[in-house]
């Protein structure tokens, strides 16, 4: 029988909020790691007690310095940077001494495998006979800047103060953690707390996520991902973050498909696991982001402003050229420009030319009788952000003349203005002096195009909490759910698939099964012609790039010949296959795929995109958890990039959305109730009919386990 796990020591809001701190190592020597720690703690103003733990010491920086931790005072967190050989021994007397939390930034254990990754289980079977906490090992330590703990040697802190904030930072990675906090102090981001979690070999990204989302200092949660122990906590803890309105930024590590091998179905090898990742972020409302600066960034406007409740972009900028190339940018991101309204350009008529009264206004065509050129900066953003065509503000700021004067007045314009805003800061270092002037005035700023632009892309995705799919998905049909689903395990042929999700009403072809080129004409016969003949193998995904489908077959003589055809090439690419489908030849007017699988780390997964043979060259494809509700499903069909042909584009008949959206809505149903069962299945294609006449799934496979 297992031993029980021991309560643990120390929480972690406490580990953030230590009263005492050992340091192993600790130096004199600031060009040591655990010098320079021992710098930063009192640098920034860290309160609690700072225990050094160096056997060849007896005092460093002024305290009292310990030979060994059990010798010490009772200590909350310890942190440890060690060779990795010598740690398991450190962390035991740790342990033994009664330390609440080791921090490991020693590296050489779990990610480089073998010895490494024994000795990790080692540390964490440790921590749990115990309930002493481990945070790491290979991580880069943690800041709580509300009380001065900088425990990191990292030199981004070789800086005169922190700047307080509302987000907070996990990271799986110590190097972005603290390339981050060093890129946002430069444009006057401040934060509440910093985590680097490392391997994660006991307290991980949940923990923490839990702890800052019951943080009264933190308000904004940025989360830096490479994988997650526990999928399903992690979903919890982001429904809850939404409940009570704390918005979260992520970014993901890992999506690209590269390097995995080639699945058996389209829905294994298009439903990634960063692809459900993103589906169970956007469902619940977290941003994501696909770079350290730009989570910051974003972070930041929504700390600041809250949701881009509506409206488009006002630019305003000293330089013509500048402007061009912000509304290229813009453009490129379908970010639209908002039209300035008549009284907005006759407000700015008293500044600027009269040619240049449009949206990206160009301060270099002001009037010269019109004043101060700061004044003049200052008050025409005002007045385009008065627009009620404006929601956001952007600033595009180059080199100018009187260029300190005229960017302050950018940024009081900016900072005053009652709208979300930020200025882009072009400039390299000649504008260091314009940065500090920023960073003072509480103007957001960036200091490239990209990083604007990407930014107002993630920006833009954020909403409120809000009751989404209201409506819910219905429960199992009579005649299906969990209880009903005594399916065998292994691959399910086309015939059992459609079998399987015609239980949950997903309408299927009339066909047959045909052991004889005698068998499948005399089930043409029955169906009526024209009709499809395809043969049923476990080998073959992409049946049709095999020549092992002949479609509108139209009498019994086209048939039979492609029976000869099929069954000759099927000989060589399967030989234990030995049947074929009769199916009817059925009409429509657009080819969607359907999939569902289950993932080890949501559950659940159903995906709908385009279809049929274009499936991995359009990649047109959403996917959500399971199940799903026709609300839900319709919005997954309206993001499609093929969501004009079913709504009807440009004067062809609109399709049956309803119908497409209640047969995602089925197999979502299917993929709830057969949970872990299912490894994969694939409608494709689910034929789509007129509006008003229904769908009809051609084609079907599964992986049941």
């Amino acid at each position: 029988m297992a031993e029980a796990s021991a309560a643990p020591r120390i929480t972690v809001e406490r580990i953030l909020n230590p009263r005492s701190v050992a340091v192993f190592g600790a130096s004199d020597d600031r060009s040591k790691w655990a010098g320079r720690i021992m710098y930063y703690l009192a640098l920034h103003g860290y309160a609690g007690n700072v225990v050094p733990i160096n056997p060849r010491r007896q005092e460093v920086q002024g305290k009292k310095c310990y030979a060994r931790i059990d010798a010490a005072p009772p200590v909350d967190v310890a942190i440890i940077a060690i060779p990795a050989a010598s740690v398991p021994a450190t962390v035991r007397d740790c342990a033994d001494a009664g330390v609440g939390c080791c921090l490991i930034i020693s590296s050489g254990f779990a990610e480089v495998g073998g010895e490494g990754l024994a000795a990790e289980r080692s540390l964490a079977e440790l921590s749990r006979r115990t309930g002493m906490r481990l945070i790491g090992p290979n991580c880069l330590g943690l800041i709580n800047v509300l009380n001065g703990m900088a425990l990191t040697s990292a030199r981004v802190l070789e800086v005169d103060k922190l700047y307080p904030g509302p987000i907070g930072i996990v990271s799986q990675s110590g190097a972005i953690l603290l390339s981050v906090f060093n890129r946002a102090y430069d444009v006057g981001i401040g934060f509440s707390q910093l985590i680097s979690i490392g391997n994660q070999a006991d307290l991980e990204v949940c923990d923490f996520l839990e702890h800052m989302i019951g943080d009264p200092a933190t308000r904004v949660i940025c989360l830096h991902i490479e994988g997650l122990k526990d999928g399903r906590r992690f979903l919890e803890l982001i429904r809850r973050a939404r409940a009570v309105g704390k918005p979260i930024v992520a970014l993901k590590t890992g999506r690209s498909a590269s390097g995995e091998a080639a699945a058996r179905s389209h829905t294994a090898s298009l439903a990634g696991a960063y692809a459900v990742f993103g589906a169970a972020c956007r469902d619940e409302g977290v941003v994501l982001a696909d770079d350290p600066d730009v989570m910051v960034l974003t972070a930041a406007m929504i700390a600041r402003f809250g949701p881009w409740r509506a409206g488009r972009i006002g630019v305003v900028s000293s330089s013509g050229g500048i402007n061009g190339i912000v509304a290229d940018r813009l453009g490129d991101i379908d970010v639209p420009l908002a039209a300035l309204a008549p009284v907005t350009q006759q407000a700015l008529g008293a500044f600027m030319l009269p040619s240049h009264l449009q949206n990206p206004v160009d301060l270099g065509a002001r009037r010269q009788a019109a004043g101060d050129a700061a004044r003049v900066a200052e008050e025409v953003v005002r007045i385009v952000a008065a627009d009620p065509g404006v929601g956001v503000v952007v600033v595009p700021l180059t080199t100018s003349p009187n260029y300190e004067a005229t960017a302050t007045a950018l940024a009081k314009g900016v900072v005053g203005c009652g709208k979300p805003g930020f200025i882009i800061l072009t400039p390299g270092s000649v504008a260091k002096g314009v940065r500090e002037i920023f960073k003072q005035l509480g103007c957001p700023f960036c200091n490239r195009i990209d990083d604007g632009m990407r930014m107002l892309c993630a920006y833009r995705n954020y909403a409120p909490p809000s009751s989404h799919d209201e409506d819910g998905p219905p429960a199992s049909p009579k005649g299906a759910g969990p209880a009903m689903l005594d399916l065998r395990v292994g691959y399910l042929s086309e015939p059992e698939a459609k079998a399987l999700i015609a239980r949950y009403g997903i309408p299927i072809t009339r066909e047959r099964l045909a052991g004889t080129r005698e068998e499948a004409v005399a089930a043409a016969d029955a169906i009526g012609y024209p009709v499809a003949l395809k043969a049923v193998t476990a080998r073959v995904v992409h049946k049709s790039d095999a020549g092992l489908v002949r479609l509108a077959l139209a009498d019994r003589t086209a048939v039979a010949e492609a029976w000869d055809e099929i069954t000759s090439r099927l000989a060589a690419l399967d030989p234990a296959a030995d049947r074929l489908v009769v199916a009817e030849m059925a009409a429509g007017e657009l080819e969607l795929i359907l999939g569902a699988k289950h993932d080890p780390q949501f559950g659940p997964v159903v995906m709908v995109g385009a279809g049929g043979v274009l499936v991995e060259l359009l990649g047109d494809l959403e996917m959500a958890l399971a199940p799903v509700g026709c609300r839900a499903a319709e919005a997954l069909l309206r993001r499609l990039r093929i969501w004009p042909l079913l709504d009807g584009y440009r004067g062809r008949p609109r399709l049956d959305v309803a119908a497409a959206a209640m047969a995602l809505v089925s197999l979502s149903r299917l993929a709830a109730d057969l949970g872990g069962r299912l490894s994969e299945l694939d409608i494709n294609p689910l034929l789509v009919r007129r509006e008003g006449s229904g769908v009809v799934a051609l084609d079907a496979r599964a992986i049941i386990v």
